[in-house]
C-alpha cells in the first residue's frame, strides 16, 4: 500500500505557524489576566492604606486637641522626665555624710593634734578643702613635723567597700545588715569586725526570701547571724572555707572590692597577708596651700594651715555599700559612725606685729610660711 502526500510544504509551514500563533496568543491572554489581577490587588492595598492613614490622622487630631485642653501638660512632662531619670539619679547619688568618717580617721588623736576651723566639700569635684591648726602639744609648739606627719598619714589612708554573701555566695540585701551597735560604734569581736544579719525578715534570706517577719523590729532576734567582715583566717582555713589564694566559700562572709588576702604555709602554720593597694583615699595626699604661725582661742602657739584633698570618687558614692575608711594604724570608721567631737575649733589668729614670740617660733620648714 502506497501513501501519496498531496499537501505541499508551504501549506505545512503555514499550519505550523498558525499553531505557534495560537499558543502565543493564549499565553498573552493568561499573562494579561494575571497582570490585571495583580494591579487590582495593589489598588486594593493602596486603598486600604489610605483608609487606615485617614483614620489615624483623625485619631491624632483628636488626641492633639485633648492635649491642647490639658492645662497641666508641662508639669506632667516634667514629672515623666524625672521618673525616667530615677535610675540615673540613683546611680549618681552621693553620701556626703561620709566626710565625717574620713575626718574621724585622718585627724590625729594622740600627742599631735589637728583641729579644723573650716571645711568645705565639693561633691562635683570630690574635693575636700580644709583650714585648721596643728599643735605638737609639747615644745616647740609650732612644729612643722605635725603637719608633715598629717600629710603622710593621709597618703597612707585607704578605704574598703563590698557586699555581704551567704554561704552559697548569694548577695544579702544591704537593708538586712548592720555593722554598728545602738550607739553607732562598729561591731567588733576579738579584733574581728562583723555585721549582724537580720536573717528572719522577708527578703533578707536569699535561700528563703518569703520566710520571716515583715519588719526588722518584729523579727526573731534569736535567728540573727554574725557575718565577719575580717576573715577568721586559721579557723576558716582549717574548716576548708578559705583557701591560700584568699577565696572564701561555704560560709557567710564579706566580699571586698578592695582588700585581697593570701596565705603562705610556714611549717605547720599559715602566714596570712592582707593587701589593699587599689583603694587609696586621696592618692595625691594633702596639698598644702598655706601655712603660717598663729595663736588659737586659748592664746597658745599653733601652726595654721590650709589645704586641699582630692578624694577618690568611690568614697562619696552611695552605690558603694558598707564603705569604711582605714587609717595607717588600722583604725576603722564606717559610714555609719564618726566621732565629730574634737574635730573642730575656732580659727587660729595670725601673729600680731608685736608678737615676737609667735613670729620667731619655727621648728621646721613649711611650704608657705
Amino acid at each position: 500500500m502506497f501513501e501519496v502526500n498531496l499537501v505541499p510544504d508551504v501549506k505545512k509551514e503555514m499550519i505550523k505557524a498558525i499553531k505557534v500563533r495560537n499558543w502565543i496568543l493564549f499565553v498573552c491572554i493568561i499573562a494579561s489576566g494575571a497582570a490585571i489581577a495583580i494591579v487590582a490587588i495593589l489598588f486594593g492595598i493602596k486603598g486600604g492604606q489610605d483608609a487606615v492613614l485617614t483614620i489615624n490622622d483623625k485619631k491624632i487630631e483628636r488626641m492633639a486637641n485633648k492635649l491642647d485642653e490639658f492645662d497641666s501638660l508641662d508639669e506632667f512632662l516634667t514629672i515623666q522626665d524625672q521618673l525616667g531619670n530615677l535610675s540615673t539619679i540613683a546611680e549618681n547619688q552621693s553620701a556626703a555624710s561620709r566626710v565625717f568618717s574620713v575626718l574621724g580617721v585622718i585627724l590625729p588623736k594622740n600627742g599631735d593634734t589637728v583641729t579644723l576651723s573650716e571645711m568645705s566639700l565639693d561633691l562635683a569635684e570630690n574635693k575636700l578643702t580644709l583650714e585648721g591648726q596643728a599643735n605638737a602639744g609639747i615644745e616647740p609648739l609650732i612644729d612643722y613635723r605635725v603637719l608633715e606627719s598629717f600629710k603622710k598619714s593621709i597618703a597612707m589612708t585607704t578605704y574598703d567597700y563590698g557586699e555581704y554573701k551567704d554561704k552559697n555566695g548569694n548577695t544579702i540585701p544591704a537593708m538586712c545588715l548592720t555593722e554598728t551597735d545602738d550607739n553607732g560604734k562598729p561591731l567588733v569581736e576579738d579584733g574581728n569586725y562583723y555585721a549582724t544579719w537580720y536573717k528572719d525578715v522577708k527578703s533578707c534570706d536569699p535561700e528563703n526570701p518569703d520566710n520571716g517577719a515583715k519588719n526588722i523590729a518584729d523579727r526573731d532576734t534569736g535567728k540573727d547571724e554574725k557575718i565577719y567582715r575580717t576573715p577568721k583566717f586559721d579557723e576558716w582555713y582549717k574548716d576548708k572555707y578559705m583557701q591560700l589564694d584568699g577565696s572564701i566559700s561555704g560560709v557567710a562572709h564579706f566580699e571586698s572590692n578592695c582588700v585581697t588576702y593570701s596565705g603562705t604555709e610556714v611549717g605547720k602554720s599559715v602566714r596570712w597577708d592582707t593587701k589593699n593597694d587599689v583603694c587609696l583615699l586621696a592618692p595625691d595626699g594633702l596639698v598644702v596651700t598655706e601655712s603660717s604661725n598663729g595663736r588659737d582661742e586659748n592664746d597658745a602657739l599653733v601652726l595654721r594651715f590650709a589645704g586641699d584633698l582630692q578624694i577618690n570618687a568611690d568614697v562619696f558614692s552611695a552605690r558603694k555599700n558598707f564603705l569604711t575608711v582605714i587609717g595607717p594604724s588600722g583604725q576603722n570608721v564606717t559610714d555609719s559612725y564618726a566621732q565629730v567631737e574634737g574635730m573642730f575649733a575656732s580659727r587660729a589668729s595670725d601673729c600680731e606685729k608685736n608678737d615676737t614670740t609667735c613670729k620667731a617660733e619655727n621648728a621646721g620648714e613649711g611650704e608657705n610660711k
